[in-house]
């Protein structure tokens, strides 16, 4: 018996250092795991700080985009007072330009009409002319055969 209590012994020791070194071996497991949750607590607090940056940039962009819908919506208004005002200055243009080609027909024939009024007058100046300068041919023409008679 004195084997079988000495074998027992040495398997109670060996159970011992077996469980010695698996409490160093968990012990050290621990430690790790321990400096792993104290890195991992570490990145969760930069990356909550991240987070809260990046929140505040999508509450800002956020209302960016709403500032810019209205001002495209106060755009598009725009546009379409402008093309509204376009084509009535279009239309103003052809009513112009209706009335500017009237005005040049009109001062086309007042310049055929002075023309034809100015060759008019040219001829009723030679015509008075003519007939002024008969009356006194002919007085021209007795004076001087009153003189022939005259002198003879």
């Amino acid at each position: 018996m004195s084997d079988n209590i000495e074998s027992k012994m040495v398997f109670i020791i060996q159970q011992q250092a077996t469980f010695a070194v698996d409490i160093v071996e968990l012990k050290d497991v621990q430690r790790r795991q321990a400096e792993n949750i104290d890195r991992l607590t570490l990145n969760v607090d930069k990356n909550r700080g991240d987070i809260d940056r990046l929140t505040l940039n999508v509450k800002n962009l956020t209302s960016t985009v709403a500032e810019l819908t209205v001002s495209v919506a106060g755009l598009r208004e725009n546009a379409t007072e402008d093309r509204e005002r376009a084509r009535e200055d279009r239309e103003r243009a052809r009513e112009s330009r209706e009335r500017l080609d009237l005005i040049i027909n009109e001062m086309h024939q007042g310049f055929d009409n002075l023309i034809i009024a100015n060759e008019v007058t040219r001829k009723l100046a030679e015509d008075v002319g003519r007939l002024a300068v008969a009356p006194s041919r002919r007085v021209t023409a007795l004076e001087s055969k009153q003189d022939d008679r005259s002198s003879d």
